[in-house]
C-alpha cells in the first residue's frame, strides 16, 4: 500500500502559501469600502451647518450639528453575500434631509453597528424621502 503522506504535505504547503498571499490595501478605509465611492458631493456653502460635516463622523455627531433627518432607509451591500466576510460594510444607512441633501453611513457588520459618515450629498432639491 502506498503512503499518501507526501501528497498531503505538498497539498497543505500549496494551500498554505496561497492563503498567505497579501493584498494591497491603500488608505484607512480600505477595509470598509472603496475610496472612490466615499466622498462629499455638491458645493456646500460655508454658512451652512453642513460645512462642519466630515467623512468618518459618527451618526450622533452629525445629529448634534444638523439635527434629525426627514426620513431614512437601510440597504444591504454586496458584501453581505460574501462567505466569511466579517467587515463592517454589509449594510448602510441613508438619511434624507428635505431641502438639504443625504448622508450615507457605513458600519453595520457581524459585530453590531457603529455608523460612520461614508458619503455626503449636498442637494437643495432633496425631497426628504427614499427613492424606493
Amino acid at each position: 500500500m502506498k503512503n499518501p503522506t507526501p501528497g498531503l504535505v505538498l497539498l497543505a504547503v500549496v494551500l498554505g502559501v496561497s492563503g498567505c498571499a497579501s493584498s494591497k490595501k491603500e488608505g484607512p478605509s480600505a477595509s470598509q469600502a472603496s475610496d472612490e465611492e466615499s466622498r462629499i458631493v455638491g458645493s456646500i456653502p460655508a454658512s451652512s451647518p453642513w460645512s462642519k460635516l466630515k467623512l468618518g463622523m459618527t451618526k450622533g455627531m452629525v445629529h448634534e450639528i444638523i439635527g434629525p433627518p426627514s426620513d431614512e432607509m437601510t440597504y444591504s451591500t454586496g458584501k453581505m453575500w460574501i462567505p466569511f466576510y466579517f467587515g463592517k460594510d454589509v449594510a448602510r444607512l441613508e438619511e434624507m434631509y428635505k431641502g438639504q441633501g443625504r448622508i450615507t453611513y457605513t458600519g453595520m457588520g457581524v459585530g453590531g453597528t457603529n455608523y460612520k459618515v461614508y458619503r455626503i450629498v449636498y442637494d437643495t432639491t432633496e425631497d426628504g424621502h427614499p427613492d424606493r
